[in-house]
């Protein structure tokens, strides 16, 4: 993988979502349920990020498999929640579940040093939206006001991304329509969860990011960030 386009991160970032109607209250189960906004074995196939964490030829070649192996997976589940608006929604769950087992796996090919590292690429990668996570709002000691405000951010981000992937499957959005409208969307989302912080927390969460991973300069006219970490 020779190049890194900014639209990498609509792919990257955002987890697969079949076209479904999401409640913006969530039920005791949904508010106890891990959320998984990213997907590490497709973070660990980037070549800039296995340059930075130093991974070995043996890592990477088990990193390739648990990719490839999640991928096909991941799409026969989004494929079977197209049939209905029940099976969207249990598809979604699955989806979650299927994540969380990867990310589990992938993390278990790092040393303990890498994970650390890694764990830093990927705030920088997802932004405020990996403040989803549970267990990035534990790690800042959220309130249980803040925990609610997120969710029904996120809710509505998957409600969003959910919308943008109906019209490209309708026919009416191409593919790299998509693929801006899922970053713009993931953008607003990072944006509005970083928000819900106070200043003390921002601040703690920004130095849990780490040093920022170089990267090639991407230069688009439509924005005035100098790199693709900058304003994250």
């Amino acid at each position: 993988m020779k190049h890194l386009p900014i639209l990498l991160l609509a792919t990257l970032c955002i987890p697969a979502c079949v076209n479904q109607q999401v409640s913006t209250a969530p039920s005791a189960a949904q508010a106890n349920a891990p959320i998984n906004p990213s997907t590490l074995p497709i973070l660990l196939g980037l070549d800039p990020v296995r340059q930075d964490l130093q991974l070995t030829s043996l890592q990477c070649a088990l990193l390739d498999s648990l990719r490839s192996d999640y991928k096909a997976r991941a799409r026969t589940i989004t494929a079977i929640g197209m049939a209905s608006e029940d099976a969207a929604v249990r598809s979604s769950w699955d989806l979650q579940n299927l994540r969380k087992q990867y990310n589990q796996r992938a993390l278990a090919v790092l040393t303990p040093g890498q994970q650390t590292r890694v764990r830093q690429i990927e705030r920088q990668m997802m932004g405020g939206s990996l403040l989803a996570s549970a267990s990035e709002q534990s790690l800042l000691g959220l309130s249980q006001q803040q925990q609610q405000a997120l969710y029904a951010i996120y809710k509505n981000d998957q409600a969003s991304a959910a919308a943008i992937n109906a019209k490209f499957n309708s026919g009416t959005m191409s593919s790299f329509s998509k693929m801006i409208a899922l970053h713009g969307n993931q953008k607003n989302t990072s944006s509005r969860m970083l928000a819900v912080l106070t200043p003390q927390q921002k601040k703690k969460w920004m130095e849990l990011s780490g040093q920022k991973m170089v990267l090639p300069k991407i230069h688009d006219p439509n924005a005035n960030a100098a790199s693709l970490f900058e304003g994250y």
